[in-house]
């Protein structure tokens, strides 16, 4: 007899559903990996120069793009990989001041939280990148166009077919997939992952023996 899990779902029906998922998610990785790694060598190189210049790199997006930047910020101020040891580099999530983000949203809107931070945080030169699975987040947009203003370099992780946000950033990925947020999340961490180890080799953190692949 069949065993069925909750619902009475069929066990093997959730393990193909399963194996879906993560071959889907794979995929999606692999053509990002085949089409835009040059991308994420460029901006490497450009978050690795600001550092060396003493600038600092803001992130900034919206529930799982929050969680995302929050989580790219901390591998950078705290610690990437255990075998490499380094200075902390300057990385600030602009989701993490819950004082901030409700004052900013009941007294300014919630559309301009973001452009608040980064006029209190951002300086000519320093980095903002923004999340956005669709490349529409209002938010987001208007961040990424007033650093600009500033004199900021803008970076994006986008999705779909980059939307708004893609004609306004210096430079872009764009995961494009437009069925459902979580595979862009899952590609987007996986490719800050690609930045951030890049950063620590061209920064000169990575001796020849913590290379791996």
């Amino acid at each position: 007899m069949m065993s069925t899990g909750p619902g009475n779902m069929p066990d093997d029906s959730l393990e193909g559903l399963v194996r879906s998922m993560l071959h889907e998610s794979a995929r999606i990785q692999m053509q990002v990996a085949d089409d835009q790694s040059g991308r994420i060598v460029e901006m490497a190189a450009l978050v690795s120069s600001v550092f060396e210049k003493g600038g600092k790199l803001l992130l900034c997006g919206n529930g799982g793009s929050a969680a995302d930047a929050q989580h790219l910020a901390t591998e950078l101020t705290i610690r990437y990989r255990k075998s490499v040891q380094r200075r902390a580099l300057p990385a600030i999530a602009l989701t993490t001041d819950t004082s901030a983000l409700t004052a900013g949203a009941n007294d300014l809107g919630y559309d301009d939280v973001f452009c608040r931070l980064v006029e209190a945080y951002g300086r000519q030169d320093d980095i903002l990148l923004g999340l956005s699975t669709s490349g529409n987040s209002e938010n987001v947009f208007r961040a990424i166009n007033f650093a600009r203003e500033q004199g900021m370099h803008t970076l994006a992780f986008l999705g779909g077919d980059g939307g708004r946000i893609l004609q306004v950033a210096d430079m872009s990925i764009v995961v494009p997939y437009d069925k459902a947020a979580d595979r862009v999340q899952e590609c987007h961490i996986a490719v800050g992952h690609c930045l951030i180890d890049c950063v620590e080799r061209l920064m000169g953190f990575c001796s020849e023996k913590h290379i791996t692949v």
